[in-house]
This record gives C-alpha cells, sequence and structure tokens, in this order.
C-alpha cells in the first residue's frame, strides 16, 4: 500500500512538472529578426497548443511593435478569437494607473506624497504617521483587507470600498509593523488610494482615470469594470480555469464577490492599449518625465534598505520596471525599460499565474524567456 502510495504521488509530481514547465525559447543561430518573430511565434503557438498559455502578446521596441498577436479564445464557446484588442482585466497591474492618477493630482497640486491617510479619510485616524508615500510603497503596516472582509462582511454579500473602511473603522485592527519598518505588499493601500482620489475630485475613481488617463489617449479599451459596472469594457475577455487545478476542462473563473473594490485591481486593458500607455509615459505627454519617473524609484525603508518597490512598479537595477497580476482566471505582466523604450505585454485568460510572472517561478517563466528574446533582437 505504501508503494502504491508513493507511486501514485510520484506520478501526480511528474505530471505536474509537465503541465507548469515552459520549454526555452531558442533563437541562437537565428540571424534575421524576420526569422526569430517566426521562431517566438512557433513557441507560443506550441505554448497555446499544449494548454500551457491562452492570451496576447505584445512586444516593442524603439517606440515600435516588433509583435503582437493573440493565441485562443476570448469566450468559453470558441467564437471571439483573442486580439490585441481584446480587453483582459490586469488584476495588480492596474496598480500602476492608481498610483498615476496619484502622481496627476500631485501634479495639480492637490496633494502631496507626505500628506497622512487620515487627511483624507479621517475615519482611519487611529493609523497615525501612515503618508500617501507609505500607501504607494506598500510599507504602511496597514494590514490587508481579505481576512477582515472574510471575518466581518456575509458571505453573500459584496465587497466594496466603502464597506472596508467601516470595517477598519469598528475593528482598529493594529498596525502589522512601524509604518517604513518594513515592505509588505497589501492591496488594502491601493484601495486607500483610489479613495482619496474620489475624494479628492469628487468624482468615482472610474471617471476620474477614464476622463484624465484612457480617453485622453486614446485608450478605448480600457475601463474600470467591476461588480457595480453598469457597462462592460470594449471586447471584453471572460477569465477560466482548469477543473482540477492544472488538469481537467476550462471552466468560467471570472468576477466573485471582492470584486465590487478598485484601486488594487479591477482596471481591464488591451495589449495596444497598454503599448499606447507605455508611450505615453515615455513622452511625458500627460505627467512630465521628471515627475512620473519617481514612480519608478525604489522606496527606502526606516532602515536605510531599498525594498524594490516604487509606485505600482517593482523596481530592477538596471532602470527597468515589472508588475504581475493574478486574479480569478487572469494572469497579467507587463515590463517597461524607460531607458531604451523595451516593452513585453503578456495577458492571459486560463489562470497561468505561474507560467506568466517574472518571479516566484522565473526562470520557468513566459515573462524571462521574452526580456532574453529581446536582448537577441
Amino acid at each position: 500500500m505504501y508503494l502504491i502510495v508513493i507511486l501514485i504521488v510520484s506520478l501526480i509530481t511528474i505530471a505536474a512538472l509537465y503541465v507548469l514547465s515552459i520549454p526555452t525559447l531558442q533563437v541562437s543561430g537565428v540571424t534575421t529578426k524576420e526569422n526569430k518573430i517566426r521562431q517566438l511565434d512557433k513557441w507560443l503557438s506550441s505554448l497555446y497548443s499544449q494548454g500551457k498559455f491562452q492570451g496576447v502578446v505584445l512586444l516593442a521596441t524603439d517606440g515600435e511593435v516588433i509583435f503582437s498577436k493573440g493565441y485562443g479564445f476570448a469566450d468559453n464557446k470558441g467564437k471571439e478569437q483573442l486580439t490585441q484588442h481584446s480587453s483582459f482585466n490586469l488584476a495588480s497591474v492596474s496598480k500602476q494607473f492608481t498610483a498615476a492618477g496619484i502622481t496627476l493630482l500631485k501634479h495639480q497640486g492637490k496633494l502631496s506624497y507626505s500628506d497622512e491617510l487620515q487627511k483624507f479619510i479621517p475615519e482611519l485616524s487611529f493609523y497615525k504617521n501612515v503618508t500617501i508615500r507609505h500607501l504607494l510603497n506598500h510599507t504602511s503596516g496597514i494590514p490587508d483587507y481579505l481576512s477582515l472582509a472574510n471575518d466581518y462582511i456575509p458571505e453573500n454579500e459584496t465587497v466594496t470600498t466603502e464597506k472596508l473602511i467601516k470595517v477598519y473603522s469598528e475593528r482598529n485592527p493594529s498596525f502589522k509593523f512601524k509604518p517604513s519598518d518594513k515592505f509588505q505588499y497589501s492591496n488594502i493601500g491601493y484601495v486607500l488610494l483610489a479613495e482619496i482620489i474620489e475624494r479628492i475630485t469628487d468624482k468615482s475613481y472610474a471617471d476620474y482615470l477614464s476622463k484624465n488617463i484612457f480617453q485622453p489617449l486614446g485608450m478605448s479599451h480600457t475601463k474600470v469594470f467591476n461588480l457595480l459596472s453598469k457597462d462592460e469594457p470594449n471586447n471584453r475577455v471572460y477569465g477560466f480555469k482548469r477543473k482540477y487545478l492544472l488538469f481537467g476542462k476550462k471552466q468560467p473563473s471570472d468576477l466573485n464577490r471582492f470584486d465590487g473594490v478598485a484601486g488594487d485591481g479591477g482596471i481591464y486593458s488591451s495589449a495596444h492599449d497598454l503599448f499606447v500607455w507605455h508611450q505615453a509615459l515615455l513622452s511625458g505627454v500627460f505627467i512630465p518625465i521628471e515627475e512620473i519617473s519617481e514612480n519608478y524609484q525604489s522606496g527606502i525603508l526606516n532602515s536605510g534598505r531599498k525594498i524594490g518597490y516604487g509606485f505600482g512598479w517593482f523596481t530592477n537595477n538596471d532602470g527597468s520596471v515589472e508588475h504581475a497580476g493574478g486574479w480569478q482566471g487572469f494572469a497579467s505582466y507587463l515590463y517597461r525599460q524607460p531607458e531604451d523604450g523595451r516593452l513585453i505585454v503578456v495577458l492571459d485568460n486560463t489562470a497561468n499565474i505561474l507560467r506568466v510572472t517574472s518571479n516566484g517561478v522565473r526562470n520557468n517563466s513566459i515573462p524571462l524567456n521574452l526580456q532574453q528574446f529581446l536582448q537577441r533582437y
């Protein structure tokens, strides 16, 4: 019996490793750019045929899109082909837009990064010395909201920012640590930043981003969308997952009861719109380059240690920035190199977060292969 159990576990492990594994994208010895692109397309097509990727990939360098293609479908019926204009749930990649909204308000003189949270949300005045910068850097020490929402908001209710603030104000959950003593990725900080945007502008977070960023830049397939929204994004993509984690048929995995909040996620966008966004950031067309560049600078703890996270971006030593996201059936990844304009967009709608990321299983990821591809292109 013991040997049978070991055999079963071994077989499951082998199968899981196969399902998770990503073959290396090989372009060594390929001389022309056209052939390198063919190799890339062949590699992604193979991943799709093996059920290891379904989504859209876009690559750009020097202000030019060099590759953009969709693999698979936006719906479960297999009727809507994925394209560069398909609008995916960005999950945590949304945070950069919340941060940019805050930066725009700072540029307009409506807030300072050193302003304290209680100035805008007095219900949370017991969180002393927490600044907007702390919220942006994930160094506030305020505990995250998932467990609190599960404990104090009924299961049959949609979680909203209003309800979360009520829970925090009534329960007064203690700091996890003193502000700037540690870095701890926390979604509540970006939910509160979205609320600050609403209270300063007297507009909804969705309307503010739409009127000040998405519409002016022509990002027609980008919008804040959740269970409280009236209209769907153009070319909306639906999320799916495997029935048995890594195996089995696809089944719906889209919005759930936590999708009544925004700021930490909840933005839908397309690969093409993210290229437009990338170009706008490079040109300084809506926020001066010297101001948006602070978003790419690592925060610093009280100890003097850099945290490797700016405002809505993970920061790298070579000056590049990146962010991954995963929610329900969606996985997203965005990589930017402001110095030379390199851009990588990976959007997936079949819960491939373990492959659509740059860390965790870093040596077995689609983004790492794409980064190496751009270096050799």
